[in-house]
C-alpha cells in the first residue's frame, strides 16, 4: 500500500467534520442561556405576584400579575399559576409554577416539544386589608 504524501485538502475535511460538534456546543449553550433567563423572568413574575397580594389579599390578581410578566417575557414559559403554599398570621408563601419549553429539540423526534417544570417562592408580609 501506498503511503499519499500529499495532504492538500485534509484541512477541508477536518473542519467539516467538526462543523457539526460546534454547532451542537453552541445549541446547547444558547439552551443553558435560555433556561437562565426562564429563572429571572420566573423570580421577577413571583415578585410581582406577592407584592400585589401583599396589598390586596388577592390571588387572582397576584396570578394576573405574574401571567402578565410571564406573557411579555417571550413565548417559551407556560403559565401555571401562583399558589398560596404556607401562611402563618399575616406571613405568606407564595409559590410559582412555570413550564420551560425546551427549543433545540425538533417535534417530529419527540412527538412534542419537552417540558422542564420548575418553581419559584417567595416569601412575604401582608400590609393590605384581608378578609
Amino acid at each position: 500500500m501506498k503511503k499519499l504524501k500529499n495532504e492538500q485538502g485534509s484541512a477541508t475535511i477536518e473542519f467539516l467534520a467538526m462543523v457539526p460538534l460546534v454547532l451542537l456546543i453552541l445549541m446547547i449553550f444558547v439552551q443553558f442561556l435560555v433556561a437562565g433567563y426562564a429563572v429571572m423572568v420566573a423570580q421577577s413574575a413571583v415578585n410581582e405576584a406577592a407584592k400585589v397580594y401583599s396589598t390586596s389579599g388577592d390571588m387572582g390578581e397576584a396570578n394576573t400579575a405574574a401571567s402578565t410578566v410571564l406573557s411579555n417575557a417571550g413565548g417559551n414559559l407556560n403559565f401555571n399559576g401562583v399558589v398560596e403554599s404556607g401562611r402563618n398570621g399575616n406571613n405568606f408563601t407564595l409559590t410559582l409554577n412555570v413550564d420551560l419549553r425546551l427549543i433545540f429539540i425538533p417535534e417530529k423526534y419527540t412527538g412534542s416539544l419537552p417540558n422542564i417544570s420548575f418553581a419559584r417562592s417567595i416569601n412575604g408580609r401582608v400590609i393590605g386589608v384581608m378578609d
